[in-house]
């Protein structure tokens, strides 16, 4: 079985709750990275996403310095154990309609799993198991379009 740590990213950007959204969006342009795991006393409270930015600042006309990285994130974070199938991250992801899940081990993040992980691991995934689940992958990709986050 194919789980959660075998296709998650080790790479996990994290900036207190009190960043400004210029800050973040310059960390995440830095790194390279879709989303920063906002935390508050160095504990997960929340993610913020590229897609944070479009819907909270862009499409709305605000200015970057006019809103909070909380008013911005999204919380609470959801999160998936490291030892969790990749269906189960799936399933996870589809009835959250969210494009990243938090990877834990004792509450503990260990990574990060968006769409471009199962894109990445999709030959290992297809041929993992037996019981692969076509249905479920193809609603991850075609259900992507109308995600929220």
């Amino acid at each position: 079985m194919l789980t959660a740590r075998a296709i998650m990213s080790k790479k996990i950007i994290t900036m207190e709750s009190t960043a400004s959204p210029t800050d973040i969006a310059k960390i995440m342009h830095k790194n390279n990275v879709s989303c920063v795991i906002v935390t508050q006393n160095e504990k997960p409270y929340g993610i913020i996403t590229e897609r944070s930015f479009l819907s909270q600042i862009s499409a709305q006309d605000k200015k970057p310095s006019d809103v909070k990285s909380t008013e911005m994130m999204s919380s609470p974070i959801v999160t998936i154990s490291a030892s969790a199938s990749v269906d189960d991250v799936v399933q996870t992801m589809l009835e959250g309609k969210i494009r990243h899940v938090l990877v834990v081990n004792n509450n503990q993040p260990l990574g990060l799993i968006s769409i471009t992980d199962f894109i990445k691991h999709f030959g290992a995934i297809t041929t993992d198991s037996d019981n692969y689940k076509k249905d479920l992958y193809e609603n991850l990709f075609e259900e992507y379009d109308y995600w929220d986050e």
